[in-house]
């Protein structure tokens, strides 16, 4: 860091910028720029602890445990399935989906909301739910809340198809996505949850029965490099002479 700071032309004894008059706002405007989405975060982190908080005691009210499979059951027709993640995680199973779903579509479905609780994938979701609030102007911020719920839930699937057959997962979720229970269509996951049936189930289902080969570890490395050494570009470009 210091070689970079001396070839940008920056030295110890150089005047530090933020000083003068131009230079407070210089300052303030990329500090609120970071601190609000900041702020945001952690207003999001406890909107949703509140709700899964109410979300358990009706839980502990209505559901029964079940040491066999880890899991809250529900006394409810339709068939779903999802976690509440946190301090206190749970695992919610529908009667439902207990009466429809083989053992190991079931097993695979109940791996898919541990995934989502051993990657703490709620913080991701609290991220990009508060970037998409404070800039909710921007079409990238919208974007990127949708796109991260879909990626979340495609490491979810990854996880469960390390332990499960692949047609297992996504029979399971077919048929939880089609609802095939008096009344039709599938569950919903309650606010601050997170269900196996969530977003992009037709993409997922399509993405998990495509036997493409995987790509060669050395493209992963390539492409890992690549996206480690982006953020680097602007300030080495700015030391170039010529183009600071």
């Amino acid at each position: 860091m210091s070689g970079l700071l001396r070839f940008c032309g920056l030295t110890f004894d150089a005047p530090i910028p933020g000083t003068g008059p131009l230079g407070v706002p210089a300052i303030a405007v990329p500090a609120s720029v970071a601190l609000l989405p900041l702020a945001r975060f952690g207003h999001e982190l406890l909107r949703a602890r509140r709700v899964r908080a109410r979300h358990r005691g009706v839980l502990d009210m209505v559901g029964r445990r079940s040491a066999r499979l880890r899991a809250t059951v529900l006394d409810h027709d339709t068939p779903a399935a999802y976690c509440l993640p946190g301090r206190r995680p749970r695992i919610v199973v529908s009667a439902g989906a207990l009466r429809l779903l083989s053992p190991a579509q079931l097993e695979s479905v109940l791996e898919h909301e541990r995934a989502h609780i051993a990657g703490r994938h709620h913080l991701a979701l609290a991220a990009t739910e508060a970037f998409a609030r404070v800039f909710r102007w921007l079409p990238l911020a919208r974007e990127a809340r949708a796109q991260t719920a879909l990626l979340l839930e495609m490491a979810a699937d990854d996880r469960a198809l390390r332990r499960h057959p692949r047609q297992a997962l996504a029979s399971a979720l077919y048929t939880m996505a089609a609802g095939h229970a008096p009344g039709g269509g599938a569950g919903h996951a309650p606010g601050g949850a997170l269900t196996a049936t969530g977003p992009g189930a037709v993409v997922r289902l399509r993405r998990m029965l495509d036997a493409r080969r995987r790509p060669h570890p050395a493209l992963c490395g390539v492409v890992v490099t690549v996206a480690a050494g982006l953020p680097l570009l602007p300030p080495l470009l700015g030391c170039v002479p010529g183009m600071g």
